[in-house]
């Protein structure tokens, strides 16, 4: 788990986007990649009220990133959190991995 261990934070750790982004650039040096932490609405889930100018301030980030990659890599918690990004790829045309962790599978 050292690489989920953030030096900055350690009784909170190291978000488990940028901990991914950072292993891969460890295995392929030449590659660009960061983690995003976004709050992505999701379908049948209330956005309330005083959350709003958030989720529009992440949902406009979340489209801003798809339209800069040339892969997406989905590897949000909840299959729920994974449409929307899913969506946008297949409008916008970009090749998009989407993997799901199970107690007892995986799936991409």
């Amino acid at each position: 788990f050292s690489d989920c261990v953030d030096p900055a934070r350690p009784s909170e750790g190291k978000p488990k986007a940028q901990a991914a982004a950072d292993n891969i650039m460890r295995v392929v040096p030449n590659m660009k990649a960061r983690g995003e932490e976004l709050t992505i609405p999701m379908p049948g889930h209330a956005v309330m009220q005083a959350s709003l100018a958030g989720v529009a301030r992440d949902t406009a980030r979340l489209e801003a990133l798809v339209d800069e990659a040339d892969l997406v890599f989905l590897l949000t918690d909840t299959r729920e959190s994974r449409w929307l990004p899913t969506v946008l790829c297949a409008a916008k045309r970009k090749p998009c991995v989407n993997v799901a962790l199970g107690f007892d599978t995986f799936v991409v």
